[in-house]
């Protein structure tokens, strides 16, 4: 929000205030996209802390949200705006709109709760002094925190390990393997049943469930497996389902494909929920489902028929491989299996994220005396992301805002306190369900827990972000998408451009679709992909990089960058469909949340590398060296070193006289060096010997995305290094690791590049995206549709709401496993909604819409939910035309393209004959060479007393600064002692007792080699202090406000580092004052003389005070304490002086 945005009443200014300044009811935020939710709970984090009555300290507030980024972003802005509140005095004129604004805000607080400037100060002093201690991060850094607070309680090492995953792959192996071997010997008690089992499902299969059941978070509670009883939650399911197809019988009487099947899968349905299994009565119907399926286009049937008879038809099929008995059996296999290795996983230090969830619900669940004690720690509770939170994280939170004299076990039964819960999400944004985000547990609890119980819901609906063409196409297109469903899809929320938004005059329009047709005829889905790649890169070369104007953050009009676009995926399974084509038009890009950090070709390159260092009879891994950049032969030259037996680099000798690179027996030589070396070594160690030893980084250096490729070798580097703390204590036994990690592909993203201002397109996935904006947003492969579930998958699905653990294996399941997977399977295809929504929204000035229609229209797509907004229109458009779309105008651009084979780069065919003038080059590197010459000979760092060249003996010892004393003398010693006395001593105190104070210090400070000096010194100082404590100055001290003492400063200074320590910082009156203390010997008459030979350290300090703090000084005064006199110096600009 800028300034103008911030002097316009906002529509939605009601709902912001009442969410920040309630404080007797609950709150829920609904915060649509863009709508400043990040600065609304940092208000209510700053009336938390500042409200009258019951002010709260920092540490008895929980604010959580979704990533460590975001929580970081929220304490350092909450930092931020409490630091600005200390450094505004108001009875000044502001210097800025941002001290204006910082200002009213302050007044506004004031007047509020009735305080004064001193109490918020002191109120803000005690928040930042306590912000390390405060309890702002992540859920998870929240539930370690608990966990490590009661670890007794919780039954976990108090230095537990956080795993991300590879210890528990790493343990459930070995488990495995032992457990395996006792399950399948001859003394096996199961014998019986593994018969049975291994009939039906492989082994792979089964250790595939068996690691999924022992996730923590599946409940190993049964839940009536193998029983013929159904919970009542299946049994609701079915006869829902029942009803539908009885009305669907009842509406299409005619004997027809579709009713056949509704007909069949009716008797498949009643036959479980009258016997609770299937049976082989209903063979004729059983094998029915299984060959047809229903028609879509069956006249008399509309939309809403064929939806319902396809549910029916779908679970129908389900029921049919539905095997209760087999599924009781594998759960009673597993589940022993998965207790032993939760509790030896735990056992031995480790504990998963859903570990840390988990076992902080159960013990804020299941620990009275724990839930007491918390709930009287923490106060106030803050959630941001809500929508996206795992419904154990809403138990946990439900459970800390109990009221106190209650203790209910069952989150549903939970009564909380009045104005303790503050939560912000907008579920329009849950996209998060592959993480176990519950859009159903939200709803729930926000409907039938907060708002039930006399909470408040306050709806932001003012976009900071985007313009009104782009909300105006979003909001026309959800309104007709995102329909109210009961525990699926909430209600949509609009949202609305801030009053007074500006945007530049672009060449392209602010909402566009892009439909990419091939000159030839119909395409499949891949030629589509390629199509659209090539199209899109050379649209941004020609018609948007340097040629479209946006805006940048400060509102000024620029022309776009490649930084400023963002291409989105619905995922990066093909993205290089997309990357080739811009490499062609060498457009630089990053890619963002790609998962094949081991398909990297320098990943695989350097793995290769490793492994023939390692193992020199490895000669696959040694002709992938020799053909990688490194070795850079070619396939005829490793075939006669291989004719000539020579792939071994143990053997460079032989190579003398043979027709190879020079460089061949360098790099045979390198590597058996390295591998006589690496064997000694740890193992990151080894493997950064062995990259600083070869110039594989910077080859990788010279790849097309070369930041890219170095961040991703040094990434591998310390993935090796972790895996030697793991407990892979052998060079070989990593080097293994990361070969199999390259063989089975492992997800894992690509180093992270951090540098925001890096001229490049970001393209990342929707996921990705979310929370970040960018000036031109182009969402593509919007014709990509859903993939359907495969039909291998094995897992155990546990169900928050119902308390359903539900199985999985191939393409059998249990009841449970079908309910949750058709339950899943409506959430995900609303989630997808969800999904597009998200993506529409993260644009600022353009937002681009591209497609490439194949032959075949994909189901779920982003285009056909667009196209039935719109009536077809993108479909049936052949020519670039307009259509309406709510109260926005979506501009369609039609493209023809013809996909070509791609061209080489063009070359010069001849090159000039220059003579090039490196003269210039000379002269440069030999100024260069006479300036870091000069640079060495001066001494790095220079005091303002160096500069004074004053005698030692008049003045102060210039060595304070640098801990250096060049020679103790008893006058320097006194200097020294005196300020390191008033370092400590407080101005309000009572002068009368200072004598004892200082003997004191002075027997513990003073070096022993004056200690027969003593009695001298300590009377010499007494007489200084008794001098000092009856002056003027002095009293001015004790009126004022102490804002540091002792404080260092480094600052540039003419090719030297300036170093120096300012004696005190004050405020008086609102002013600011430096204080530096002078025990020179001089006379009243010699005031002014004395004073001015410090006129170059006023300069200094005065300038670096003012570049740090930003504000002015009000002066610099020399206190000489013999005198008890202060002499104001008024520093004079020099502008070689400067910290920036």
């Amino acid at each position: 929000m800028n300034e103008t945005q911030s002097n316009i009443e906002l529509p939605d200014a009601r709902d912001r205030q009442v969410a920040v300044v309630t404080f007797d009811r609950n709150l829920v935020v609904t915060s649509g996209a863009g709508t400043g939710k990040t600065t609304l709970l940092v208000d209510r984090l700053v009336h938390l802390l500042l409200r009258n009555p019951d002010p709260l300290k920092i540490t008895e507030i929980v604010a959580l949200t979704f990533t460590n980024k975001a929580a970081d972003e929220m304490k350092l802005r909450l930092r931020q705006r409490l630091q600005a509140f200390l450094n505004i005095e108001l009875d000044r004129q502001p210097k800025t709109d941002a001290e204006g604004q910082t200002q009213k805000n302050i007044k506004t607080l004031i007047d509020l709760y009735q305080l004064s400037k001193d109490e918020l100060d002191s109120r803000v002093h005690d928040a930042l002094r306590n912000m390390e201690r405060s309890d702002i991060g992540t859920i998870h850094s929240f539930a370690a925190t608990l966990l490590r607070l009661y670890p007794l309680e919780a039954g976990v090492d108090p230095q537990f390990h956080e795993d991300d995953g590879s210890a528990f792959d790493r343990l459930f192996d070995e488990h495995w393997d032992l457990w395996l071997d006792q399950e399948l010997s001859l003394r096996s008690t199961h014998a019986e049943d593994w018969r049975k089992i291994l009939a039906r499902c492989q082994l792979d299969q089964i250790k595939a469930l068996a690691k999924s059941i022992t996730a923590e978070n599946v409940d190993l509670r049964p839940n009536a497996n193998g029983a013929h009883a159904i919970p009542p939650a299946l049994h609701d399911w079915l006869v829902k389902l029942e009803d539908k197809g009885a009305s669907l019988i009842e509406r299409h009487p005619e004997d027809r494909l579709n009713k056949k099947l509704v007909h069949a899968a009716l008797a498949v349905l009643r036959e479980f929920i009258e016997a609770g299994q299937r049976s082989d009565a209903l063979k004729e119907e059983s094998a029915l489902l299984p060959e047809k399926t229903i028609n879509r286009n069956l006249k008399g049937w509309p939309p809403a028929d064929i939806a319902d008879a396809q549910e029916l038809v779908r679970a129908a099929k389900g029921l049919i491989r539905v095997d209760g008995e087999l599924a009781g059996m594998l759960w009673r296999l597993l589940v022993p299996l998965a207790e032993d290795f939760r509790e030896r996983f735990v056992r031995e230090g480790h504990l998963s994220f859903d570990g840390l969830l988990v076992r902080a619900r159960n013990l804020v669940r299941d620990q009275q005396r724990v839930r007491a004690e918390l709930k009287r720690r923490y106060r106030a509770i803050l959630i941001d992301e809500f929508q996206d939170t795992d419904p154990i994280q809403y138990e946990i939170l439900l459970y800390l805002a109990e009221h106190s004299d209650q203790a209910a076990m069952d989150w549903r039964r939970l009564k909380v306190v009045s104005g303790k819960i503050f939560v912000v999400g907008d579920p329009k944004q849950s996209i998060y369900a592959f993480r176990r985000a519950d859009i159903e547990a939200y709803l729930e609890v926000v409907g039938k827990i907060i708002k039930a119980q006399n909470g408040v819901e306050c709806r932001l609906t003012t976009n900071f972000r985007s313009n009104a063409a782009i909300l105006d196409g979003v909001n026309g297109a959800f309104e007709t998408l995102i329909q109210a469903q009961d525990g699926v899809q909430p209600a949509y929320i609009a949202i609305h451009p801030a009053p007074g938004r500006i945007t530049a005059p672009s060449q392209i329009p602010k909402l566009l679709v892009r439909k990419i047709l091939a000159e030839d005829e119909a395409i499949d889905a891949e030629t589509a992909r390629r199509l659209e790649g090539e199209s899109l890169a050379r649209w941004l070369k020609e018609q948007v990089l340097g040629k479209t104007a946006i805006l940048n953050g400060r509102g000024e009009q620029v022309y776009a960058q490649a930084k400023d676009v963002a291409i989105l995926l619905r995922k990066l399974t093909d993205i290089h469909d997309y990357l080739e084509p811009l490499r062609r038009q060498e457009i630089r890009y990053v890619v963002e949340g790609e998962r094949h950090f081991y398909a990297a070709k320098e990943v695989i390159d350097a793995v290769n590398l490793l492994r023939a260092v390692e193992n020199p009879h490895d000669r696959l891994a040694f002709v992938g060296v020799l053909r990688s950049p490194l070795g850079g032969l070619t396939d005829q030259q490793i075939y006669e070193l291989h004719r000539q037996n020579l792939l071994d680099y143990r053997s460079a000798a032989k190579l003398a006289g043979k027709d190879f690179p020079p460089t061949l027996v360098q790099l045979y030589d390198t590597l058996a060096r390295l591998h006589d070396e690496t064997r000694r070594m740890p193992i990151g160690a080894a493997v950064t010997h062995v990259f600083a030893t070869l110039p594989v980084e910077l080859l990788a250096a010279c790849y097309f995305n070369g930041e890219q490729a170095v961040a991703n070798l040094h990434k591998l580097a310390q993935q090796a290094e972790l895996l030697g703390r793991e407990g892979l204590t052998t060079f070989k036994e990593a080097i293994r690791q990361l070969e199999q990690r390259v063989l089975d592909v492992k997800d894992e993203g690509e180093s992270v590049l951090a540098e925001e201002n890096l001229d490049a397109v970001r393209i990342m996935s929707i996921h990705k995206s979310k929370g970040l904006e960018f000036p031109i947003v182009i969402l593509a492969g919007c014709q990509t549709g859903i993939e359907g579930r495969h039909s291998a998958t094995v897992e155990a699905m546990f169900d928050w709401s119902t308390g359903l653990t539900g199985l999985h294996i191939g393409a059998i399941s249990d009841l449970a496993g079908l309910y949750i997977t058709e339950k899943t399977r409506l959430r995900n295809a609303e989630e997808q909604k969800r999904l597009l929504y998200v993506a529409m929204t993260r644009a600022r000035e353009n937002l681009i819409i591209s497609c490439a229609p194949s032959d075949r229209r994909s189901s779920g797509s982003f285009l056909s939910m667009l196209d039935d907004t719109v009536n077809n229109g993108i479909t049936d458009a052949e020519e670039p035309k307009s259509v309406s779309l709510g109260a926005g105008v979506v501009e369609i651009e039609v493209v023809s393209e013809r996909l070509t084979a791609p061209g080489r780069t063009k070359g010069k065919s001849k090159r000039a004959k220059t003579k090039f003038d490196w003269q210039p080059f000379v002269d440069a590197w030999a100024r260069r060479t006479t300036a870091y010459e000069r640079a060495q000979q001066a001494a790095p760092f220079v005091t303002p007393t160096l500069l004074k060249r004053q005698e030692e003996a008049s003045t102060e010892s210039g060595s304070k600064m640098t801990g250096q004393i060049y020679r103790q003398t008893p006058a320097l010693v006194v200097g020294d002692l005196a300020h390191r006395f008033l370092q400590n001593w407080q101005f309000a105190s009572d002068v009368k007792e200072y004598k004892g104070q200082l003997h004191d210090f002075i027997t513990l400070s003073l070096p022993r080699e004056f200690a027969s000096s003593h009695r001298e010194i300590e009377t010499e100082l007494e007489d200084i202090f008794h001098a000092f404590f009856r002056s003027k100055a002095y009293a001015e001290l004790t009126d004022s406000r102490i804002v540091g003492r002792e404080v260092p400063l480094l600052m540039p200074w003419n090719g030297q580092i300036m170093e120096g320590v300012i004696d005190l910082i004050y405020k008086k009156n609102g002013l600011l004052y430096l204080a530096d203390y002078k025990t020179d010997r001089i006379t009243k008459d010699q005031l002014a003389e004395g004073a001015a030979r410090y006129n170059r350290q006023a300069e200094i300090y005065s300038r670096a005070v003012k570049q740090s703090l930003g504000r002015e000084l009000a002066a610099f005064k020399i206190i000489f304490l013999r005198l008890g006199e202060a002499v104001e110096l008024g520093a004079e600009k020099n502008k070689e002086l400067s910290l920036f």
